[in-house]
């Protein structure tokens, strides 16, 4: 009984990760065709260059909190305070 449940589940899941991202492609469709006729062709690029290099600090920044959480957590795990201090800190 339970399987059957779960089942649905994933289908019911399955089919709000289809609208949202049907959703998703509409509203960015659009949202370009704006950006594109407001700023215009020398302006997007500009804009392009910009959230390029938004995009790799974010992806970095994300990067780097990962590997931090890694390594405090690691060091959670052996539950060595100094250690855990040390890492901290540097």
């Amino acid at each position: 009984m339970e399987k059957i449940s779960s089942n649905k589940t994933i289908a019911k899941n399955t089919l709000f990760l289809y609208g949202r991202m049907l959703f998703n492609l509409v509203v960015s469709l659009y949202t370009s065709r704006v950006v594109l006729q407001v700023l215009g062709v020398n302006d997007l690029g500009v804009y392009q260059v910009v959230a390029g290099i938004v995009a790799m600090f974010t992806f970095v920044n994300g990067s780097l909190a990962g590997a931090t959480s890694r390594f405090l957590a690691f060091e959670l795990g052996k539950n060595d305070s100094q250690r855990l201090a040390v890492v901290f800190v540097k």
